[in-house]
């Protein structure tokens, strides 16, 4: 077996073996749609941006990832390997993972990538054991489900509807307040820039973005922001929309309101011809992983590693 660069000359055996991938994961997760193909792999031999290994000629697993940017899950610059971009045969799966990350840290950490994140598929055992073993952990979840009714109380008191421009203030007070939960224990992650009602209304007037709402005497307690493009390929897919903002306030959790919502949006998913909704969240914030997990089934595990700089140091 030998270890190479990526080219041009793994591509085409590369891309049948992360299709391959997929249908296993598609196995464990019929609700997921068949897609015809995955993206193309051309660009990361292109730039030299992937690690292989081969035997003689049968690629047996490749490695590529994105263009390294800095900050990174944190100050350092880091890169991302999505789930199309790496791949492996099914024999000795978790040792070919071991030696492509072994030889793709080696180059990342020589030029000075140091935050490392890989998507994996949820039910591949053999890779996840792989980079858990190699120091990563898991961070966020992709998952999805058909747009069949949920089991939901009434919530009687409740209207759901679709957010007007009017409800944009209490919106972004809602979006300010889940950015300020993720900012605490034990997420810990930085404060984006303060949302404002300007942003909202600009999202609410926009085609790319819906949001629905809860509201009790005209007074919203709960929101869902959904949009057509996702954090990966499977999320693009025709049939499918993607939950990409949600938040109830604290008086009304426990109550039943989020799932009512829900159990509205995907009635009005299937009226408007979609049979499959997506959601991504960080699986560190026990209280949205206990919700989505309900009524969502998990397909990847984004997992993360983060390199001491000191590694640096003579």
């Amino acid at each position: 077996m030998q270890i190479s660069d990526f080219t041009f000359a793994h591509v085409e055996q590369a891309e049948k073996l992360s299709k391959q991938n997929y249908e296993e994961e598609r196995n464990h997760v019929p609700i997921l749609p068949c897609v015809s193909e995955i993206p193309k792999l051309k660009d990361f031999a292109e730039n030299s941006r992937g690690i292989s290994l081969t035997d003689n000629d049968k690629l047996l697993g490749f490695f590529c990832w994105l263009e390294p940017w800095d900050n990174h899950f944190g100050l350092t610059k880091g890169t991302w390997s999505p789930m199309h971009a790496h791949g492996a045969v099914s024999q000795n799966r978790a040792e070919i993972y071991d030696r492509l990350y072994q030889a793709a840290a080696e180059k990342l950490v020589s030029s000075g990538v140091l935050s490392h994140a890989v998507t994996l598929y949820e039910h591949d055992n053999e890779a996840n054991k792989s980079f858990s073993q190699n120091g990563f952990g898991k961070r966020c979840v992709d998952a999805v489900r058909e747009t069949t009714p949920i089991s939901a109380p009434l919530c009687g008191n409740f209207t759901f509807r679709q957010a007007e421009k009017s409800d944009a203030q209490i919106i972004a007070e809602m979006r300010n307040n889940s950015n300020t939960h993720l900012s605490t224990s034990p997420m810990f992650m930085p404060l984006s820039s303060p949302i404002t009602v300007d942003n909202i209304i600009n999202e609410i007037e926009s085609v790319e973005y819906k949001y629905f709402v809860a509201a009790e005497k005209n007074r919203i307690a709960a929101y869902y922001r959904i949009q057509k493009d996702g954090e990966n390929f499977v999320c693009d897919d025709t049939s499918m929309m993607n939950i990409t903002g949600a938040y109830a306030f604290p008086k009304v959790r426990g109550t039943g309101v989020s799932a009512a919502l829900l159990s509205f949006l995907m009635d009005w998913l299937k009226e408007h011809g979609y049979s499959r909704c997506s959601v991504d969240f960080e699986c560190f914030n026990f209280t949205a992983r206990k919700f989505w997990n309900k009524y969502f089934a998990p397909y990847t595990n984004g997992v993360v590693r983060r390199i001491d700089e000191r590694i640096y140091r003579k």
